[in-house]
């Protein structure tokens, strides 16, 4: 089972640089300066800032959603997110089409980082692009390697060595459907894939540590996540992270930002650890990881209710 297979991509933590803002007017008149203690206004002056602000950058599955994939626990802290214009990026191993279906109904979504880093897009007549967009309203860029590449040498080497496992590509709807727990409009959209192949393995691990041995040699890497694992290019969520930050940096020079990152999962540990501010969404049986990180917290119960607790003691301290 993967559940029991080491995570076989070391991801070397990058620290996320904090940001600055241009202009006051994308934020609307709601957003008034953050009230800082003394010290902290000191630095922040110093430092050339005139306001700071918080960026919260999560992970989806287990994290802002429930099981059921809603987010009931966490629509009071995202309508304070709104009115006190704290920008939210979605940075999920979901394809860009099951986010921007999430995107339309949580408006305080200002971009999105599709399928483990494969691509980035914030939403268009804003700060990070001033084009409208295409027809969902995002400015989308691909990067890595393309699902199709991804699939030729992954499969050349399952017939070649004859390992045991299945993936999406090998899936109907029914399938995923069932091994999901999407709908089935939700499960042709997680199918809509550009950059990743999710798979279940089900050799042994030997097999396994050979697998990835093969992958390696042709630049594709393997990621696990909370249902299945991620067959990817050299791409990632911190990439992702880091891409939203600095581009917020360069929009607005007067702000210092502070990346909060969310996540339950190892694919979501080094985005966390390269976080200013990680916060960890425990499973019932408690914390799954443990980013090794000086500011790191746990939230206090699983799932959206948690990251709503989590987040909103962050942005109103």
């Amino acid at each position: 089972m993967w559940g029991e297979s080491e995570e076989v991509a070391v991801l070397t933590p990058n620290s996320v640089l904090g940001g600055r803002r241009k202009s006051s007017s994308w934020y609307g008149s709601c957003c008034s300066p953050r009230r800082w203690p003394t010290e902290g206004l000191k630095h922040l002056l110093m430092s050339g800032f005139q306001e700071h602000r918080y960026l919260v950058v999560t992970d989806l599955d287990s994290s802002l959603l429930d099981e059921d994939y809603g987010y009931a626990g966490a629509e009071d802290c995202l309508a304070l997110m709104s009115e006190m214009g704290v920008p939210l990026v979605f940075n999920s191993s979901k394809t860009y089409a099951e986010l921007r279906a999430l995107a339309s109904d949580v408006s305080v979504c200002s971009g999105v980082v599709a399928e483990n880093g494969g691509m980035v897009g914030p939403r268009g007549n804003g700060p990070l692009c001033e084009a409208a967009g295409d027809s969902y309203g995002f400015c989308c860029q691909h990067s890595g390697m393309s699902r199709r590449r991804i699939l030729e040498h992954v499969h050349g080497i399952r017939e070649a060595c004859g390992y045991r496992f299945e993936g999406f590509a090998d899936w109907s709807v029914a399938e995923v459907v069932e091994r999901t727990g999407l709908s089935v409009r939700g499960a042709e959209l997680a199918m809509e894939r550009e950059s990743t192949e999710p798979i279940v393995w089900s050799d042994s691990e030997g097999a396994w540590n050979a697998f990835v041995m093969g992958l390696e040699a042709v630049g594709v890497r393997a990621v696990r996540g909370g249902r299945f694992i991620h067959l990817m290019g050299m791409v990632d969520k911190v990439g992702g992270m880091r891409w939203f930050s600095e581009r917020y940096a360069e929009a607005y020079p007067e702000v210092h930002w502070t990346t909060v990152a969310v996540g339950d999962s190892e694919n979501d540990l080094a985005m966390l650890e390269a976080a200013d501010i990680p916060v960890v969404i425990p499973h019932v049986g408690g914390a799954r990881i443990k980013p090794k990180h000086g500011a790191a917290r746990v939230a206090n119960s699983p799932g959206s209710a948690g990251w709503g607790q989590a987040v909103r003691e962050i942005i109103t301290s």
